[in-house]
């Protein structure tokens, strides 16, 4: 089994902030980003959490999944003082061939403004038995 689509499908919810100045700049200096304000673009990646929240719930191995594809929207900017909430839930799955092709959509809102959508997307692999 691939994939489990049997359990519990419910959207993977959780809080983020308040965003704040400081915030920003530490992770523009992780990646030796310079920005005079706000974040970089890849800040998103910071909001993955209810992805692997969500491909723990399917029962998905890690060791058979490959990750193809990351789209990001934006909608509007990321604000200092935001209070974010992040919303996951399964976009799509289409088994095949002994191989799955899952994606995920996340939108990150402030108060109910939304930020950003982001669609991930994942191969699942069978394994060789032995």
């Amino acid at each position: 089994m691939l994939i489990d689509l049997n359990g519990d499908l419910t959207p993977i919810c959780f809080k983020v902030g308040p965003m704040g100045k400081a915030r920003f700049e530490e992770f523009n200096r992780a990646i030796n980003a310079l920005y005079a304000s706000g974040a970089a673009p890849t800040f998103a990646t910071t909001f993955r959490k209810g992805e692997f929240d969500f491909l723990d719930k399917l029962k998905v191995n890690l060791k058979t999944l490959l990750h193809t594809e990351q789209e990001y929207q934006f909608v509007t900017p990321f604000q200092e003082g935001d209070h974010l909430e992040i919303e996951t839930k399964l976009a799509s799955v289409k088994q095949r061939r002994g191989m799955a092709f899952v994606s995920l959509e996340s939108e990150v809102k402030a108060a109910n403004d939304l930020r950003l959508r982001s669609i991930s997307t994942f191969v699942l692999r069978e394994t060789a038995r032995g």
